[in-house]
């Protein structure tokens, strides 16, 4: 029976080192809480089945609740659909047809730059109205130093990590058609084992809370 359980610590350990990341631990049952100054609520980030070449997240938050899927390879680790969890009043459907890029380079540091694509369509549903969408997202990111930051769960040593967002496409609602041509700014701070402490965008604040090992 030991040699049985200690096989099995092995392979979740196995799981977890070709997964892992130094600043976005991959840590199967972690429990990151965060809040968001959008709507002063907080939401979690749960890690599950954690396996040699991805795993799963699952989003929690007040109303509403989704998955989301990851991969890790040599390069680092990506998402291979785009995920967009939209607001509590409003229904977000996106297929992705295209991914391209890494989320997280595996040898990230000060310097690093890197980007991702993703090319999705899709509709947006509030109430009785319905908008079709077609985008082209590409986000281009920088690590730019190292900072000292406290957010509610502490203080912390983070990466500091520069991203632009750029968003093509064309929305139709009501039988019309117009070009979407959008570009948001957002700045990250990632601590080492701990993962994403602080993002800024647009004049949205999110910050850890605390995180359950």
């Amino acid at each position: 029976m030991r040699s049985i359980v200690g096989v099995l610590v092995l392979l979740a350990c196995t799981a977890w080192a070709r997964c892992d990341h130094p600043y976005y631990p991959v840590r199967e049952g972690w429990v990151w809480t965060y809040r968001s100054s959008a709507d002063k609520n907080t939401y979690t980030i749960q890690t599950l089945e954690v396996k040699t070449n991805g795993f799963i997240q699952r989003f929690t938050f007040p109303s509403f609740g989704f998955d989301s899927r990851w991969i890790c390879d040599a390069r680092g680790l990506t998402q291979p659909e785009f995920t967009q969890s939209g607001q509590s009043n409003m229904q977000m459907k996106f297929k992705t047809r295209k991914a391209s890029g890494v989320l997280l380079p595996q040898n990230l540091r000060v310097g690093s730059s890197w980007s991702y694509s993703y090319e999705v369509s899709g509709e947006a549903q509030q109430g009785n109205l319905t908008i079709e969408l077609e985008q082209s997202i590409h986000t281009t990111s920088k690590a730019v130093g190292q900072e000292s930051v406290s957010v509610p769960a502490g203080r912390f040593m983070a990466l500091k990590v520069e991203s632009t967002q750029t968003i093509r496409g064309t929305m139709k609602m009501g039988g019309r058609s117009s070009p979407m041509n959008l570009s948001v700014k957002s700045t990250s701070w990632y601590a080492p084992n701990v993962g994403l402490v602080k993002s800024q965008s647009e004049g949205v604040l999110i910050e850890l809370v605390s995180l359950k090992r």
